[in-house]
C-alpha cells in the first residue's frame, strides 16, 4: 500500500514538473523562465523592460522640471504626460483633504489606465500577427518555390516568437495595472468619506469600476455623480468610454469624446482614445496627427502610430490604383 501511494505521488510530482516546464517554454524571447499565468509584479516589470529593449521602445525620461504644486499635478493628468506621473505621485504623497485625495486617486487610476491601454494596443497587434502567421503556415505546395517556402518559414519563426513575446508583455502590463488600481480606489474611498457630496470623487470612483469592468457599481457611482450641478469633461469622457467598452458603440463613443475635447481641448487622453476607437482609417490617421500635435511622445503614438500610418499609406495606394 505504501509503495502504491509513493508511486502515485511520484507520478503527480513528475507531471507537475513537466507541466511547469512546458508552461515556461512558451517560445518567447523575453522574460525567460517567467510563467505567463503566475507572473508577479517584479517579474512583470522585468518583462516590460526586456520587451522595450528587444523591440526598440525605450522609456521616455521625465523632464528635469520638478513638480511643485497640485495644479501642476492636474496639468500632468490632463496632458496624459506619463513620464511625469512618478514625480507627480511623489509630490502629491501625503497631501490630505477630499480634493487632494481625489486628485491623487485620479493620478493612480490614470496610470493604471495607461498600462491597460498599452495592453489593449499590443493585444490588437498580436491578433494581427497571428492572422499573418496562419497565412504563412498554410500549405500551398503548387504556389511556392523552395526559396519562397524557406523565406516563409523564417518569417513564420519570427512571428511565432513575436506573438509569444506580445502575449507575455500584455499579461505583464495587466499585472502591473492592478496595484495603481487598488491604490487609486483606496484614495478615492477616503475622499468620499471626507466629502460625501464630492461629484469629482464619485466620478473617479466610477472610473475605477469602469476599469474593473464592474458596470453595476459604475452605474451606482455615476448616479451619485449625476446629482451634482456641474457637468465636468471627465463625466462626458466616462460616458464615451462606457459606450465603447460596455455597449460596443464606437460611433457614440467618438461623438462623446469630441464633446469632451470641445469642453476641454487639453484633455489628451480623450484625443488618444479618438485615435483608437475610430474605424475609418482616414479619420483615424487625422486623429493621430492631432494627437501628435498635442503630445508627440504619447503612448498611443509610440505603440500604434506606425501601424496606423502604414495602414493609411496602403489605403491611399489602393485608392489610387482602383
Amino acid at each position: 500500500m505504501k509503495r502504491t501511494v509513493a508511486a502515485i505521488l511520484m507520478v503527480v510530482v513528475l507531471s507537475a514538473c513537466a507541466s511547469s516546464k512546458s508552461s515556461t517554454s512558451d517560445g518567447s524571447t523575453i522574460g525567460k523562465g517567467i510563467d505567463v499565468e503566475t507572473m508577479r509584479p517584479p517579474e512583470a516589470a522585468q518583462v516590460v523592460q526586456e520587451f522595450q529593449k528587444a523591440y526598440g521602445i525605450p522609456p521616455i525620461p521625465p523632464p528635469e522640471t520638478p513638480v511643485t504644486s497640485m495644479a501642476q499635478v492636474l496639468e500632468i493628468i490632463r496632458g496624459d504626460r506619463l513620464p511625469e506621473y512618478e514625480a507627480a505621485r511623489r509630490f502629491a504623497a501625503g497631501k490630505q483633504g477630499a480634493e487632494a485625495l481625489t486628485l491623487r486617486g485620479y493620478l493612480e487610476l490614470s496610470y493604471a489606465g495607461a498600462l491597460m491601454t498599452a495592453a489593449w494596443i499590443l493585444e490588437h497587434e498580436r491578433r494581427q500577427d497571428l492572422t499573418e502567421l496562419r497565412q504563412l503556415t498554410s500549405n500551398r505546395p503548387l504556389e511556392a518555390s523552395a526559396e519562397a517556402a524557406a523565406a516563409d518559414k523564417s518569417w513564420a519563426a519570427q512571428l511565432q516568437a513575436k506573438t509569444a513575446d506580445l502575449r507575455k508583455v500584455v499579461r505583464a502590463l495587466r499585472v502591473l495595472s492592478d496595484e495603481p488600481l487598488v491604490s487609486g480606489a483606496d484614495l478615492i474611498k477616503q475622499a468620499i468619506s471626507q466629502d460625501p457630496k464630492s461629484q469629482l470623487a464619485y466620478l473617479a470612483n466610477a472610473n475605477y469600476f469602469r476599469l474593473r469592468g464592474n458596470w453595476l457599481e459604475y452605474d451606482r457611482m455615476m448616479g451619485y455623480a449625476d446629482e451634482g450641478a456641474e457637468d465636468p469633461p471627465v463625466r462626458t469622457y466616462l460616458r464615451a468610454m462606457e459606450a465603447f467598452e460596455r455597449y460596443v458603440d464606437p460611433a457614440r463613443c467618438e461623438m462623446l469624446l469630441k464633446q469632451t475635447i470641445a469642453k476641454r481641448p487639453d484633455f489628451v487622453r480623450a484625443q488618444a482614445n479618438l485615435v483608437l476607437v475610430n474605424e475609418n482609417i482616414d479619420e483615424k490617421y487625422a486623429e493621430l496627427q492631432a494627437l501628435k500635435q498635442l503630445s508627440p511622445n504619447h503612448l498611443v503614438v509610440r505603440l500604434a502610430g506606425s501601424m496606423i500610418e502604414e495602414e493609411h499609406q496602403t489605403s491611399q495606394e489602393l485608392k489610387n490604383a482602383l
